[in-house]
């Protein structure tokens, strides 16, 4: 059976666990046919980002055009962007309608800050969202106030969901107290929250994988509620099954293929 197509947006990470990278591994645990547009290169390990080369918004544009003449992705996944140009690029194909089951994840600028310029274009792609994931930083940057408490977080969820995406969750894994990493969303006029067991281990592109599993799950014909709870799930068992592992010395990655969880034979 031909798979769907998804369409990742976001970051080459030279550690592999996040950005376009960590969203391949992630779409190919799901089974999904992933393609790509890389947005921007990040000098990164699991420690820090030394440096970050933007890609122009005219070869972002070029690349996307390029796979929309041929391919026809079931669903979308914007991460980060670190320039205007590029943000303002995807926007373009968004407001074609190019873009079904958009999931936008507004990442700033990972380990430099978010910027004005990127926020702004960020605020004119979210309205074509059908789901945006952001954390609790990302969302106080694109409301103007801090984001701290699960009521926050509900009431974030509804304000963003009021300026256009159709829903929201606002993600809260990176509290520190509590026995449970709590998420909100914005469903059908009202705030749902999502518990899972805390994992007391820093994660390696948990927000990605989060919202690329969405994207993942819609186009495998999930409903919105569906596709959320899935991608929770999916990220919790990623990050417990790699608990172990020993791979660079900052932030540990996740086990996307339960590769943990499966004893492995020499062929």
């Amino acid at each position: 059976m031909t798979p769907p197509v998804v369409l990742t947006i976001g970051a080459s990470d030279s550690g592999g666990g996040s950005g376009v990278q960590g969203d391949l591994r992630t779409l190919a645990a799901l089974k999904v046919y992933a393609t790509s547009v890389v947005t921007s290169v990040f000098a990164q390990n699991s420690r820090a980002v030394a440096d970050i080369y933007a890609v122009p918004g005219t070869v972002v544009s070029l690349h996307h055009s390029t796979l929309l003449e041929d391919y026809t992705p079931a669903a979308v996944k914007t991460g980060t962007f670190t320039s205007a140009d590029a943000a303002a690029a995807v926007t373009a194909k968004a407001r074609t309608g190019a873009q079904t089951n958009l999931v936008v994840d507004p990442v700033f600028d990972a380990g430099r800050g978010a910027r004005k310029g990127v926020i702004a274009a960020m605020e004119r792609l979210l309205p074509f969202a059908f789901i945006a994931t952001p954390n609790r930083d990302e969302a106080s940057a694109l409301l103007g106030w801090d984001v701290v408490s699960p009521a926050d977080m509900a009431g974030a969820a509804a304000q963003l969901a009021s300026n256009g995406p159709k829903y929201v969750v606002v993600t809260g894994g990176d509290f520190v107290a509590g026995k449970d990493a709590i998420d909100v969303m914005w469903l059908d006029g009202s705030a749902r929250t999502l518990h899972a067991p805390r994992i007391k281990r820093r994660a390696y592109g948990s927000g990605g994988a989060f919202a690329t599993a969405i994207a993942g799950r819609l186009a495998l014909g999930d409903g919105p509620g569906e596709a959320v709870a899935y991608a929770k799930s999916f990220v919790t068992k990623a990050i417990s099954d790699a608990a172990d592992w020993k791979i660079g010395t900052g932030a540990a990655p996740m086990d996307h293929f339960g590769w943990s969880s499966v004893r492995l034979v020499d062929p």
